[in-house]
């Protein structure tokens, strides 16, 4: 019975020190404290960056790299190996919004077939939303801290 407990014991400790390599699919996000949008960020991370996944808490990740160590939405990680290189291209034909979307996998092509099936959405007030609304980090860390949001 001791032998069955000990190695009970081993594979929990394995699988609870168990680290996957992913990295960053979307442009920029921050590392937040915990698990919540509003929590205060701990680091920024960027496109193609590599982080050490330790786990999953709801629909966030628990990452560490470095200095640092917090969540990340689920969406903004990908076990997948990004690279962004123009390396032994002659003409580079992407913008940095097709860089984007192809960081949430999307392409123009599959943009516009949405834009296709769902003619009644204004997707033109979504595209000047992602213009101009700017918010900082601490702008939400104000709002969060006077509207006491924080658990």
């Amino acid at each position: 019975m001791r032998v069955l407990a000990t190695v009970v014991f081993l594979i929990i400790c394995s699988v609870s020190a168990y680290a996957e390599d992913v990295w960053v699919q979307v442009r920029e996000s921050r590392v937040r404290s915990k698990p919540l949008f509003y929590a205060s960020g701990v680091s920024t991370v960027r496109y193609g960056d590599k982080l050490s996944k330790t786990g999953d808490e709801g629909g966030w990740a628990a990452v560490k790299s470095g200095g640092f160590q917090g969540y990340l939405p689920l969406s903004a990680i990908s076990r997948q190996h990004i690279v962004l290189s123009v390396k032994g291209l002659s003409k580079v034909e992407a913008d940095s919004s097709d860089v984007v979307l192809a960081g949430k996998g999307f392409s123009r092509e599959v943009e516009q077939s949405f834009r296709t099936e769902n003619r009644n959405v204004r997707y033109d007030l979504v595209d000047k939303v992602e213009q101009v609304a700017k918010v900082s980090t601490q702008d939400v860390e104000q709002f969060v801290n006077k509207g006491g949001l924080h658990n």
